[in-house]
């Protein structure tokens, strides 16, 4: 495996050897170029700040949870977001995020998409009908002198704001140093004179589309490009349509590299992607002789004169995608059908178990990130409880069993065969890791009030572990004793396992909302005070001659350990309570850890 990870190093670092080699040829043998790729270069990072800007607004999560509601409302969502960010990618990335963390239905998601890619058309209308139109760097330096200032400034609010204007204007000076590159290069090398015309030239187009899309990593970068080398000259109108519906195919091949870690219901939304863009671009390809006449009756009927190509393809870009969604959008409930047959979540039968519903999209928006969170921990503790019910030679079904405590320890007074510490590396010990580490990666950029709910979650996932600890420290001795020859140390052995096993089932009515929170409290604090009436039980045994001296020592400590695993369990009931009752919103917290049945 190193061999082969080591192949694939050196073979990115050849290719990423020679693209830079002919790069750096291209900028050698004409300078039009090199100010051509600076300012993709420069467009392409005001893409990425634009993204960190609205990334570091809160609100937004909760803006898209109010504005999903409804399909019509998703897809209005997508439109206006996409129009306002000038990022589809993000808009995608949001969607993902919410649809891992069950906040928006698969419908939405789609619904959301097919919005994004109606709101791209807002990029080719701004670079054809203003940055081509205007001394656009004149509306650039201003909002990156602006935008510097704010982002200097420590409010959160005030920064994201300066970030937003800084990433403007660095799109229209890149849109600026396009437009001069692709005026420069003109007087040495004529680029119109590779234009191809017929389906040959529509397929090969296109496909320079795709390519240029998947290296460039943004078809918005990639229409920009096409728009400013129309407007000179440098290629045909036909060729420029036909880049036009590579530049949407190869969209989908960058969200579909964006999804590989997301989990089965955000690669149901990327299928979908792929599914609309690739069918709205085949569509476009066999019906382009019909739609071009359109385009130009569209272009004449809003006065667009007839040699304004860079505002046509807007137009046509425009029609490109609203043909898509009128067939689309009517079909969405059977492509959520669809996919849900093809892509089924994933039944993982691993030795070592993992976490569940943590995902890379939803860390990057605190509300998605405490809800995967919440659910995590759920399945945290569903495993906890597995180790500790086992720990005391029973099974988890035991805990819902309608025999008495009393009555499941008796029957079951055979030592199962268990090793303690694979139960804890298989089922615990990963899952916790990545809870603790996607924590500190989700909170690190969130408020002091989101902050106090990541805590809450971190200190419930340190009590089961130190639990967890307890159970370890106890077993060999509840095993040795349960099966013990001696009537009496087998007695207490038992009556612990029957406290152990009371515990588990109070907090399961809790976890089933038989009772509530406060009732469920009440009965673990009276257990956790019983323990004060029992400390002298080992010194009367021992008195007695009962039991030995090595038994009352080991019950002793055992009995300490067990009163400890009780507190840690009243801790983790104590916070959840707590933090609902202070935060109504934070009310989720405590359906989801407690509610198994969500698992």
């Amino acid at each position: 495996m190193p061999l082969f990870e080591n192949f694939k190093q050196q073979k990115n670092l050849i290719f990423l050897s020679l693209f830079l080699s002919a790069i750096c040829a291209l900028m050698l043998i004409s300078e039009s170029f090199m100010v051509i790729a600076f300012g993709i270069c420069i467009f392409l990072y005001g893409i990425s700040v634009l993204e960190l800007s609205f990334s570091g607004l809160s609100g937004i999560e909760t803006f898209l949870k109010n504005t999903t509601s409804s399909k019509f409302k998703s897809f209005l969502f997508g439109l206006i977001s996409t129009f306002i960010m000038q990022s589809s990618g993000l808009v995608s990335v949001i969607a993902i995020s919410f649809l891992s963390a069950s906040l928006i239905t698969l419908g939405a998601g789609l619904a959301i998409i097919y919005g994004t890619n109606l709101g791209t058309v807002s990029t080719t209308w701004l670079v054809a009908g203003v940055g081509l139109k205007t001394q656009i760097i004149y509306y650039a330096m201003p909002l990156i002198i602006i935008g510097v200032i704010m982002f200097f400034n420590k409010s959160k609010g005030i920064k994201s704001g300066g970030y937003f204007l800084f990433s403007i204007g660095l799109l229209f000076l890149g849109i600026h140093y396009m437009k001069s590159g692709f005026d420069g290069i003109k007087d040495t090398i004529d680029l119109a004179a590779y234009a191809m015309d017929g389906i040959k030239g529509l397929l090969v187009y296109t496909l320079i589309g795709i390519i240029v899309t998947v290296l460039m990593q943004s078809s918005t970068a990639t229409l920009t490009l096409t728009i400013t080398a129309l407007s000179v000259g440098q290629m045909s109108y036909e060729n420029a349509i036909a880049i036009a519906i590579g530049s949407n195919v190869g969209s989908t091949v960058v969200a579909v590299i964006g999804s590989i870690n997301a989990n089965s219901e955000g690669k149901k939304l990327m299928l979908g992607h792929v599914i609309f863009n690739i069918a709205s671009a085949t569509i476009m390809l066999c019906f382009i002789n019909s739609i071009i006449p359109i385009t130009d009756f569209v272009a004449d009927f809003l006065g667009i004169d007839g040699s304004d190509y860079s505002l046509k393809l807007a137009i046509f870009h425009t029609l490109f995608n609203l043909i898509g969604i009128v067939i689309f959008y009517p079909l969405t409930t059977r492509l959520t059908i669809l996919l849900d047959r093809l892509i089924k979540p994933a039944q993982i039968r691993s030795k070592v178990i993992t976490a569940k519903f943590l995902d890379e999209k939803s860390i990057q928006f605190v509300d998605s990130a405490l809800i995967v969170l919440v659910k995590e921990m759920a399945h945290l503790y569903e495993n906890t409880t597995s180790i500790i019910a086992k720990s005391i030679s029973i099974s988890k079904n035991d805990i819902d069993s309608p025999l008495s405590s009393q009555e499941v320890i008796e029957a079951k007074n055979t030592p199962m065969a268990i090793d303690f510490d694979e139960l804890y590396n298989n089922r615990f010990k990963e899952v916790y890791s990545q809870i603790i580490s996607y924590l500190i990666s989700a909170s690190a950029n969130a408020t002091e009030k989101d902050i106090a709910k990541f805590m809450d979650i971190r200190r419930g996932a340190l009590l089961l572990a130190e639990t967890l600890k307890d159970v370890k420290n106890i077993q060999p001795n509840v095993f040795k004793f349960m099966s013990s020859s001696n009537e009496y140390i087998k007695a207490e052995y038992d009556k612990l396992r029957v406290k152990i096993l009371h515990i588990l089932r109070v907090i399961k009515r809790i976890q089933d909302f038989e009772i509530d929170s406060k009732s469920g409290l009440k009965e673990l604090r009276r257990l956790y005070d019983e323990y004060e009436s029992v400390q002298f039980a080992p010194d009367i045994l021992l008195n007695e001659r009962k039991i030995s001296n090595k038994m009352a020592t080991s019950l002793m400590n055992d009995t300490d350990i067990v009163k400890e695993m009780t507190r840690n369990l009243l801790k983790i009931i104590e916070i959840i309570s707590t933090r609902s009752e202070d935060e109504g919103e934070f009310e989720i917290i405590r359906r989801n850890l407690m509610s198994s049945k969500q698992l």
